[in-house]
């Protein structure tokens, strides 16, 4: 009888900064849902035959993490992804509550999951995947490719392990041609203090979301090209703004950095994201485009691919080697009063009688006390936000739209 090569084979090790996530997650569960919205209804069994498609089409959506090892390594895993099916007409808003009181386990994998709400007109399925393995971004990626998947008909899609499973961003950032970077002023310590963490304990947390009409998201998107600014820093100083009002005299603004943008690296389902950290004063919460050009300046800044690369470097030559060296590293990294995580543009065309109507997400807890996570996505000419927290602010989400529509509605010319 054969040996199970899904128990036996080894995939590849994984890279510092997946290490750094896996041993953050020994005890403070990490992993996001997207959820994507299709008009037509789907069956848990073409849902199951389309998702076994896309586990066939990326790698790391059949791995498990063997913890066992001095090193942590990425094994096969032979199972499906899992399916439920909630009733219909669940709201969604309370399936990703759910999946973050969850955790994935690292054993025996797949490290993601799914979940589908039957609706009156069509089916909301919502993905969840371990941080392990990929980021928002490969997440959109899971989600195009399962939308063409299921109109396909039923083939073959055992999984056979080849050349294409997605090095690390260490490997693939060493070798990035970049300059070393400039030697910058000292930052200020408070930007730096580390956060805390709440120890993990089920608790669901509160979810808000909102989308913008699809004027206000094309007006938001021409002013911000008039104004030289990214829709993120727009993004980024409407949050401060409301934090700001709501008494914050600092507020500090964490944003992942897609590195297949930023530094070039080739598209995957793994993650290829670093953190890049913004600050505000309340002084400046009043000039709001000025506001904007701060954030997107400061983000340039650490977007810089040298700037990337060297903190690659950096924690790749002294990486945590404990679950309690990760928390002490992740709490002052991604310490912030409000993350914000853009997946811009999300196009998924049509195939055949599946068609991706809205996405929101990515959406995700870190177990940082007093965390604000807001996941945005533009889909169909709409930008929608979804923020998961456990110490809600109700009128963050519709303070940021008003915020937003008034200054995209001002009929000053962009300032100087």
């Amino acid at each position: 009888m054969s040996i199970s090569r899904t128990r036996t084979e080894t995939v590849r090790d994984l890279g510092a900064f997946e290490r750094t996530i896996d041993l953050y997650m020994h005890r403070n569960p990490v992993q996001f849902s997207l959820v994507a919205e299709i008009d037509r209804k789907v069956g848990e069994q073409t849902l199951a035959r389309a998702l076994r498609k896309v586990q066939a089409q990326h790698p790391l959506l059949r791995v498990s993490v063997d913890r066992r090892a001095p090193q942590a390594r990425y094994r096969w895993a032979e199972g499906p992804v899992s399916i439920e099916t909630a009733a219909e007409g669940t709201p969604w808003q309370a399936v990703i509550a759910r999946e973050q009181t969850r955790p994935i386990t690292p054993e025996p994998g797949p490290l993601m999951r799914a979940v589908l709400i039957p609706a009156e007109t069509g089916s909301f399925i919502v993905l969840t995947f371990a941080h392990q393995i990929t980021d928002g971004t490969g997440g959109i990626r899971v989600v195009a490719d399962l939308v063409a998947a299921l109109d396909g008909d039923e083939e073959s899609d055992r999984p056979t392990p080849g050349p294409d499973v997605p090095p690390s961003q260490e490997a693939l950032l060493q070798a990035l041609d970049a300059a070393t970077p400039p030697v910058g002023p000292p930052q200020d310590e408070p930007v730096n203090a580390p956060g805390e963490l709440t120890r993990f304990s089920g608790r669901a947390p509160h979810v808000s979301a909102l989308a913008l009409q699809g004027g206000l998201t094309a007006r938001l998107v021409t002013r911000c090209r008039a104004e030289g600014v990214s829709v993120h820093a727009a993004l980024c100083a409407a949050a401060s703004t409301v934090l700001h009002r709501a008494g914050r005299t600092r507020v500090r603004v964490l944003s992942p950095v897609d590195l297949r943008r930023a530094a070039g690296l080739p598209d995957a389902v793994a993650n290829r994201f670093a953190g890049a950290r913004t600050v505000s004063e309340a002084s400046q919460a009043g000039e709001f485009w000025k506001l904007a050009r701060h954030h997107h300046q400061a983000l340039e800044r650490q977007r810089a691919p040298q700037v990337l690369k060297a903190g690659s470097q950096a924690l790749a030559r002294q990486p945590p080697a404990t679950p309690e060296e990760a928390e002490a590293m992740m709490t002052v990294v991604t310490a912030a009063d409000i993350q914000i995580t853009n997946l811009g543009v999300v196009e998924a065309p049509a195939h055949g009688r599946a068609r991706l109507t809205a996405l929101w997400g990515p959406a995700q807890t870190t177990q940082l006390t007093g965390e604000h996570v807001l996941g945005v996505a533009t889909c169909g000419g709409r930008l929608r936000m979804t923020e998961l927290t456990h110490d809600p602010l109700a009128v963050l989400l519709p303070d940021m739209a008003t915020v937003l529509a008034q200054r995209c509605t001002e009929p000053d010319a962009p300032s100087s």
